[in-house]
């Protein structure tokens, strides 16, 4: 059953990275894939041109961070390990990231980054505060 909880919260994150407009998603549950044969990876790893000020840009890297806690924290119900967990959803951090080039998306490394940051974020607690310390160890 835990497994089927984080596949199925994969598949969610999925979903949420690569339909073509995560708007029409949320209003309207509308969920279109477009592939695109010929990505440009170039805006990958640009680091530019992002509106660092404008607070819903916040609220979705914000978002970002939430979603991998949880993605993180439903990891290691499943691994007991927190260094799986940490590897694991980095990982699927980046392949996420890669495919939504592939799906008419901008597809960006820093958004790794917010993630890892909810990732690192859930490993941290996990280590300092877990039920049981020597249950939650980092290796």
């Amino acid at each position: 059953m835990r497994v089927l909880a984080v596949f199925l919260f994969g598949v969610l994150i999925f979903i949420l990275t690569c339909t073509k407009n995560v708007q029409d998603l949320v209003l309207y549950r509308q969920v279109y894939f477009q592939w695109n044969d010929h990505p440009d990876f170039s805006k990958f790893f640009d680091f530019t041109g992002y509106p660092f000020h404008s607070s819903l840009y916040v609220l979705q890297k914000i978002g970002h961070g939430i979603f991998f806690f949880i993605f993180s924290f439903l990891l290691n119900k499943t691994t007991k390990k927190v260094y799986k967990v940490l590897f694991m959803a980095i990982v699927y951090a980046l392949v996420t990231e890669i495919a939504q080039v592939f799906f008419m998306r901008t597809g960006c490394l820093l958004d790794v980054l917010y993630d890892s940051i909810g990732i690192c974020f859930y490993c941290i607690t996990i280590t300092a505060f877990g039920e049981s310390s020597s249950r939650y160890r980092l290796m």
